[in-house]
């Protein structure tokens, strides 16, 4: 079964470790994919991002999916200026 991880408002140094304490626990559970549903993240700094890097290195590590769903536009364009929008599987919200 699929995990689904959701965070909103910002991602910054400040909460960046309740991300990653989600993510290692829906990635524990080793399911097919974990969904990061971003949708309502308006901000996330490189803390979220290193983060995000970091389940996707754990996902790939136990052939798991890690599946950004409804990036918008500020998280979107960190991922693009960092060329690392490639290492990501995106996922709009019409694909929800």
């Amino acid at each position: 079964m699929s995990q689904v991880v959701s965070m909103e408002g910002r991602i910054t140094i400040e909460n960046a470790c309740a991300l990653r304490r989600a993510l290692g626990n829906a990635l524990r559970l080793r399911p097919p994919s974990v969904t990061v549903d971003i949708t309502a993240v308006t901000f996330m700094d490189t803390s979220g991002l290193a983060t995000l890097m970091e389940a996707s290195r754990m996902a790939r590590q136990q052939q798991s999916r890690l599946i950004l769903r409804g990036v918008q536009d500020q998280p979107l364009h960190l991922l693009k200026v960092t060329n690392l929008v490639h290492i990501f599987e995106l996922q709009s919200d019409a694909d929800s």
